[in-house]
């Protein structure tokens, strides 16, 4: 994977430093006040790496959030030699040689260079979207289900994303799949928790793992934004139709609706799911439903065990 840009956070006591190289190690380094400022500041830059480091508890929860809302590609913890490997699903730590304040700012960047390969094999995200894939959705609801902690499941897609994929071109369909990421990741910033999960499954399949009392809230929250936004991505003649003309999948002209969004919800609190396998089962089935439905829909599992 080519990487062209680093951009190394290192959390301080009071404050955090960003700095920012090229694969040329020239850079610039920004600093912040204090450590709330981090992630709205990351927000217009997303680079391809952060370290955090600093306090355990808070570079832990600073590094879920950056991973959780697609903010970098990559997340490093960066701990000093002879801590120990974290045990938490998703977390990739970097044991440095030495002490982290003595290293220059090329150190740690040629020091992290070497595991930069790495962090991308076991913290997998989408290139497309940058929020994490399905190997740690895996993980956060194995963790949920052993600690047998309650929670609820959205498992989101397009309707009609395969015809506006085939009409348009692949180009303008990823240009959809991140309208929805970007829309999934602001629902559940307003809506959400601060451990819920937005998750780029693959395709144009999402997932979001939340304990939030608003979840439906926020299912329509994805719903109303993506109904906001989608009209530009066709041309005008198709937004004043309301439809798009192309091949069905037998080969024969068909018309097809401009693109919605169909939701389907599983509470663990009330069906019983045993495992990651059982609840993608049932989650789909209750999607699968949803897309009968005429428009964009939200449909929550109703059935309890």
């Amino acid at each position: 994977m080519a990487i062209e840009s680093l951009a190394v956070l290192i959390v301080e006591p009071g404050r955090a430093k960003l700095s920012r190289f090229d694969v040329e190690l020239r850079g610039e380094t920004l600093w912040m006040t204090s450590e709330a400022e981090v992630a709205d500041r990351l927000s217009g830059i997303r680079p391809e790496l952060v370290a955090v480091t600093g306090k355990p508890e808070t570079a832990a929860e600073l590094a879920d959030e950056l991973r959780r809302r697609g903010l970098a590609q990559s997340v490093f913890l960066i701990t000093p030699a002879g801590d120990g490997e974290p045990t938490e699903p998703g977390q990739v730590r970097v044991v440095l040689p030495g002490d982290i304040a003595a290293m220059s700012p090329e150190g740690l960047v040629r020091h992290l260079l070497r595991a930069v390969l790495s962090a991308y094999a076991r913290t997998p995200v989408s290139p497309l979207t940058g929020l994490p894939g399905s190997a740690v959705l895996r993980q956060e609801v194995d963790k949920r289900l052993a600690a047998q902690a309650e929670f609820l499941f959205l498992y989101l897609d397009i309707d009609n994303f395969k015809a506006y994929n085939d009409a348009y071109g692949f180009g303008r369909g990823d240009i959809a799949i991140r309208l929805l990421g970007k829309e999934v990741v602001a629902a559940t910033d307003e809506l959400g928790k601060p451990d819920d999960l937005c998750v780029h499954i693959g395709g144009d399949d999402f997932a979001v793992l939340t304990t939030s009392e608003k979840y439906a809230q926020l299912a329509e929250r994805v719903i109303a934004g993506f109904r906001e936004h989608v009209p530009a991505l066709y041309p005008e003649e198709a937004r004043e139709r309301g439809y798009i003309e192309t091949v069905s999948r037998r080969g024969e002209p068909a018309r097809y609706p401009l693109m919605t969004i169909s939701i389907g919800g599983v509470n663990t609190a009330t069906r019983r799911v045993s495992s990651y396998l059982d609840l993608s089962e049932i989650a789909a089935e209750v999607k699968r439903y949803a897309k009968e439905l005429e428009g964009s829909q939200f449909v929550m599992d109703r059935r309890s065990d």
